[in-house]
Order: C-alpha cells, then sequence, then structure tokens
C-alpha cells in the first residue's frame, strides 16, 4: 500500500508528455477548489497553465485551420464534469480563432490536457488519464457554428495564435493570396476517468492554548460538516467542510476559533482519501461587555439592549444571529454588524460589537385608491422612527373618500421594560358615510406587544370608544364601549406588499362592555388567515389563499353597534360586490351586518415580465344574521388582475364579476385600483 500525502503549498504531479496521462502523486486539494472558483464565472479564466494567446500576425500568413473539438470517454452522467471541462478548455474559447499550423493545434490541445487533469482531480479522479488525436476532419461530419471558412481560405476573424513571420504552415500554406484552403482538423479528447476517490477518514486536530487534540470526527460533525464516509471526493465539500468544521466549534463556544493547515493524504491502492482539519481555537469563552459602533441620534444603551443573550451565557453564533436579525427589523439602520471583536480576557469573556449604519429616521408619504363601488380615495402621513432617541415610532396619518374623513395615529415605543416587548397605542377621529352607517365614531388602544419565537407574537391591552352612528337595524343611539383587546399574530412572510412564500395568521378576542348609554355586552371573536406558495425559486409564479371566520357572542344584532357587527364586500374581502353588500340587506338594499362572517379566496400570481404580471382570481363569503348559522351558503366572484411592479410594491388593477347577482342590488362587475396585493 502507497500512501501519498497531498499539500497544499504545491503539486507533485510527475507527467509523461507522451501519452499526456498523470502518473498518482502528490495532488493538492487546493489547485482543485482554483479549479472551481475559477471556472464559476461565465467567461473565459486563465488557469495559469500555457498561454491563452499569443501575438498573431494572420495578415502574414494568408491561411488558418479551421477544426472541430469532440471530448470522449466520459460517462453520460457526469455532465457538470463535461461543462466543466468545455468551460476550461483553450481549444474550444479559440475555436472561432483557428490556428495557422497544426503544431498550434497540438500546443492548444497540451495546454488542455494539465488543466483537464486538474479539473479530474477536483472532482475526485485522481488517477484520471486524457490524451489527444488530431486527424483530418472527417467531409461527412459537421464543423462547429464558431468556425467559418471564407473564400480567400481565412477562418474565424482570421486571429490566430500560433504564427512565425515568413514561414509555411505545415500543410504548406504560403503568404500568397491564391493558396487553397486546408482541410479543417478534428481534436479528439480521450478522457479516462477511471476509479474516483473516496472518503475514508475525517481527522480533526484541535489546537488550544494548553493542549492539542487530536481525533477522528463523530458522526454528529460528519453531518454538521455535510461531509460522510464513502462519498465521492471532490473540492468543493472538502474545503466547505473545514468552514462547518470551524462553525461548529463556535457553536461549543470558542467565538476565534480558526482553520489552520488543512492535509489531505491518498491511498493510491485503496482508492481513498483521509482529511484531516486543523483548528486552532482561543479559549472557551462567555458573552462579555457589548459596545456600540457607528451610532449618531440613537441611544447606544438602547442598541445594545437588542443583544439576545443573558450576562455571563456561552458564547453562541445563534445569538449574534438572533441580535443581528433583530436591530436590522427594527428599520432604524441600513446595515448591521455584530460579532465578537476578542481577544477573550482573563475571565473568560469575549467582548462583542454592534457596528451599526443609521438611516433617515423621518418620512412623508401617501396613496391613493380607487374602486367603481368605493369612488376615489387619498391618504397622506408622516412618520418619525427614531423620536426621542431610542427608537420611537410616532406616525400621524388623514385619509379622505367618499365612505369616510377622519385622522388617525400609531405610537410605538421598542424594548419596553423588556426585549423583544413594545408599548403600542393608536387612536383615529373619522366621520363614516357609507349604506351599512353613517356618524362619527372615536377610537383609541393603549397595550402591550410581546414577541416570542421568530414569528410569532402577542398583543394585549384595554380599548375605549365612543360611536354615534345611524344605520339599517341600529337604535340612533350614542355609544361608550370599554373592552380588552388580544391578538395572537404569526407572520413568516418575506414581503409585506408582495408575499411569495410564508404564512399570515390573527386570533382576535375583544370583549366590551358599555360604560354609559345604552346596555351592551358581547365579544367579538375572529380569525384571518393566507398563506403563500412559489412554484419557482424567482417567485414568478406564486398561489395564494386566505381565509376569514368570525363570530359575536352576546347581544342580538339590533342591540349592537353598527360598527362592531361584521360586515363583507368590496377590495378587501370578496371582490366584485360593494363595499359591505355581502350578507343580510334592508328592504332598501342597505347592509345590515351580522354576527358571523365567512369568507375564502385563492388568486394565481403569475409575473409574465420583469414589471407586468396577471392574477387570475375567485372569492366567496357571506355575512350571517346569527353566530350560529344552519346555512353558510357564500356568495362568489371571480375576476382578473394586472399588476404593475414598482419598487415600493405592484400596482394592482382588478376586474371582478359576481357569480351569484342580486337584482337591483349587484352591479355586472366591479374594478378596484390599489397599491399592494389585495392579500
Amino acid at each position: 500500500m502507497k500512501r501519498l500525502r497531498i499539500s497544499s503549498l504545491g503539486k507533485a504531479i510527475s507527467r509523461n508528455r507522451k501519452l499526456y496521462m498523470p502518473r498518482i502523486g502528490l495532488v493538492s486539494m487546493l489547485l482543485g477548489s482554483s479549479v472551481l472558483a475559477a471556472c464559476s464565472g461565465d467567461g473565459p479564466l486563465s488557469l495559469g497553465f500555457g498561454n491563452d494567446s499569443e501575438a498573431v500576425a494572420q495578415d502574414q500568413l494568408g491561411t488558418s485551420i479551421p477544426y472541430a473539438v469532440e471530448i470522449a470517454g466520459l460517462d453520460p452522467q457526469e455532465e457538470r464534469l463535461d461543462a466543466m471541462l468545455r468551460n476550461v478548455s483553450t481549444a474550444i474559447r479559440l475555436q472561432s480563432r483557428p490556428t495557422p499550423s497544426r503544431a498550434g493545434l497540438e500546443r492548444r490541445a497540451e495546454d488542455d490536457v494539465e488543466r483537464f487533469e486538474a479539473v479530474l482531480r477536483s472532482f475526485g479522479f485522481y488517477d484520471g488519464q486524457v490524451t489527444f488525436e488530431i486527424r483530418k476532419l472527417d467531409p461527412d461530419a459537421d464543423v462547429t457554428d464558431d468556425v467559418v471558412i471564407s473564400s480567400d481560405g481565412d477562418a474565424g476573424n482570421g486571429a490566430g495564435d500560433d504564427a512565425v513571420q515568413g514561414a509555411s504552415n505545415t500543410d504548406g500554406a504560403t503568404n500568397n493570396t491564391d493558396v487553397q484552403s486546408p482541410d479543417p482538423l478534428e481534436l479528439i479528447y480521450q478522457v479516462q476517468s477511471n476509479t474516483p476517490y473516496l472518503l475514508s477518514e475525517v481527522t480533526l486536530r484541535i489546537i488550544h492554548p494548553d493542549e492539542t487534540i487530536e481525533r477522528e470526527a463523530t458522526d454528529a460533525e460528519l453531518l454538521q460538516s455535510q461531509l460522510y464516509l464513502g462519498q465521492r471526493v471532490a473540492a468543493e465539500p472538502i474545503i466547505l467542510g473545514e468552514q462547518y468544521a470551524v462553525d461548529f466549534m463556535r457553536d461549543r463556544g470558542f467565538p476565534l476559533v480558526k482553520a489552520g493547515k488543512r492535509t489531505v493524504m491518498a491511498n493510491t491502492a485503496e482508492k481513498t482519501i483521509s482529511v484531516t482539519y486543523e483548528l486552532i481555537t482561543d479559549r472557551q469563552a462567555n458573552f462579555g461587555a457589548v459596545s456600540v459602533k457607528g451610532a449618531e441620534t440613537i441611544d447606544e444603551d438602547f442598541i445594545a439592549g437588542y443583544r439576545s443573550w443573558r450576562p455571563g451565557q456561552q458564547y453562541s453564533p445563534e445569538e449574534i444571529k438572533i441580535t443581528r436579525r433583530d436591530l436590522a427589523q427594527s428599520n432604524l439602520f441600513d446595515s448591521v454588524i455584530v460579532k465578537p471583536v476578542g481577544p477573550v480576557s482573563e475571565g473568560g469573556e469575549v467582548p462583542i460589537e454592534i457596528e451599526v449604519n443609521e438611516r433617515k429616521h423621518s418620512t412623508i408619504g401617501g396613496g391613493i385608491d380607487f374602486s367603481t363601488a368605493d369612488g376615489p380615495g387619498a391618504n397622506a402621513f408622516w412618520e418619525n422612527r427614531n423620536l426621542f432617541g431610542a427608537g420611537e415610532r410616532l406616525r400621524l396619518g388623514v385619509e379622505g373618500s367618499d365612505q369616510s374623513q377622519g385622522l388617525e395615529g400609531t405610537f410605538r415605543k421598542p424594548q419596553f421594560l423588556r426585549r423583544r416587548q413594545a408599548l403600542v397605542s393608536n387612536g383615529s377621529a373619522k366621520n363614516y358615510s357609507t349604506d351599512a352607517y353613517d356618524g362619527e365614531l372615536v377610537e383609541s388602544f393603549v397595550g402591550v406587544e410581546r414577541k416570542f419565537a421568530e414569528y410569532w407574537s402577542a398583543t394585549l391591552g384595554p380599548t375605549a370608544e365612543y360611536s354615534d352612528l345611524t344605520g339599517a337595524d341600529s337604535p340612533n343611539e350614542q355609544f361608550y364601549l370599554a373592552g380588552l383587546r388580544g391578538i395572537l399574530r404569526r407572520d413568516s412572510t418575506d414581503n409585506p406588499l408582495d408575499p411569495i412564500e410564508g404564512n399570515r395568521l390573527e386570533f382576535n378576542v375583544s370583549p366590551y362592555t358599555s360604560i354609559s348609554g345604552p346596555s351592551a355586552q358581547f365579544a367579538s371573536v375572529s380569525l384571518n388567515g393566507s398563506q403563500y406558495y412559489a412554484f419557482d425559486d424567482d417567485g414568478d409564479y406564486v398561489i395564494a389563499g386566505r381565509g376569514r371566520a368570525g363570530i359575536i357572542i352576546g347581544e342580538d344584532r339590533s342591540s349592537l353597534p353598527a360598527n362592531k357587527r361584521f360586515y363583507s364586500g368590496g377590495g378587501g374581502s370578496v371582490r366584485g360586490y360593494e363595499y359591505q353588500k355581502v350578507g343580510p340587506l334592508d328592504e332598501n338594499n342597505d347592509p345590515e351586518g351580522g354576527r358571523s362572517v365567512l369568507e375564502v379566496g385563492a388568486e394565481f400570481r403569475a409575473r409574465i415580465t420583469e414589471s407586468i404580471g396577471l392574477v387570475p382570481f375567485v372569492e366567496g363569503g357571506n355575512v350571517f344574521e346569527s353566530s350560529s348559522p344552519d346555512d353558510l351558503g357564500l356568495l362568489w366572484a371571480v375576476g382578473l388582475g394586472l399588476r404593475y411592479y414598482t419598487a415600493v410594491g405592484p400596482l394592482r388593477f382588478d376586474v371582478a364579476v359576481p357569480l351569484d347577482k342580486r337584482d337591483n342590488v349587484d352591479d355586472d362587475f366591479q374594478i378596484y385600483l390599489s397599491l399592494g396585493q389585495a392579500f
């Protein structure tokens, strides 16, 4: 048995140039990795073998020899290997610039042999053999489309790479312009990959400050390194395995670990490879002091408060990742870097640095919308996301349409009393004029929002409102209500305006009681959800679905304030029907609302160009007078939407047709124009 050490400092390959084949020798894994890296681009790249091109005086030679190239001998399943060989081949890359001599083509082939051997090694074929043959092209064979023979005997663009001024080529061509064009040649590479080498052993040499431990990698460590014994040894997984080994040492509390010398040994008798990863560590460490760099208007203690770890907790890259994610999601920074800066102190703690780049904190914006049922609408807002220097966000807005006009405001203070907890409040004062009710409504809410896990959050707090509304089956009375609002949310979507994957879920429970005016005690319970699935990696084809269900427990419908009943219909629920018109109607065809609601919908979002998309959709829903209806029949609608994709989100234009059209109630179609997807 013969064992060969593959040094990372160079290669030791003995090569027989007559046979153009490698002997078994010392093989560099780094050389294989450089081939992979160099060949990953689209254009021709030099690997450092031979000449990519030589100075040519083609006009002095008067002729060149077109040629075809074939790579034979590979297993048809080795598509990646075949593609890589073609990508690094000088003969193929310069095929549109034929050589003026057969000797020039031989030099290109010799250059390719060395390149091909390196590629074979990078794919685990360390005994691979490459030879070539040059012969006259069969007259019945097709010459590659890149080779064009002109009427004066020139080929390609006339730029050869093997000219010698004043000399004739091997086929007798001279500088005379009347020379007959030479016969095309065929360059055939015969590639014998032979038996691939398999991974037999992975060893870890862990160098601590006070000791060195050398042992075989455990099954769990191999799994973390994405390696397994018996796999074909290729350069890419071996190199990546080293980085994974560094990562799992960081997971064990060694923040400053780094890769040392990587050793690869080949057993030529067994056709196996053993790998030794050297990992150089500092001491195992706990999280230490946190410093902040780059803060300008935001309080540094507030930024440091985003850290997810407890004092004295063992260092963990996962905690670094969570802290970076939470800071990025605060919308206060353009960039965030969280990293250990070392060295580990005598007390076994590693300092952590948070480097930020603040973004602008004030925004002014607005929008417009339109539908044939609701008419035009507009809104404007001003927002500050760092009101008092600790990420406080205040947003004030005004809106106006045929249905409502008024003011609204929201406030949010992050990191309230503890990490991942916020103080939230909102309020509005609006005048409504809809088919369901007319009048004034003032609402307010103050609560605490708590995030937990990665996608979940909960909100709880008191709410109060005043309403003076008149509507169908509604008393003309003033209500003063106090209540408690509880919301459980899950949001794993990737984009608020145009999600292509993930889901949203919101469960809302809100009990109310009257504190003045007519007596009323009731509780509203609702569940809203949506799901998004992309059929392709780019998210050009997405299926989206949504649902809504809700009930009101307590008072009869006629005893409920008009704005607390359920309604359905319009651009935010069932397109194709007028706003709030799905459900019970009075004798004037005005909506009465109900104590329960059910809605479903689905649409297929197809992005047909970079900026244009088509969206067919179907939706159904209904509102019921009772909280436990006997009949759950729905009103259905279908439609087609057009999307124009912008930097801030898709512009939506939808046309919907009611399938259950009611006489003297529903129009033949409805049109909607807005920003963002329907849900």
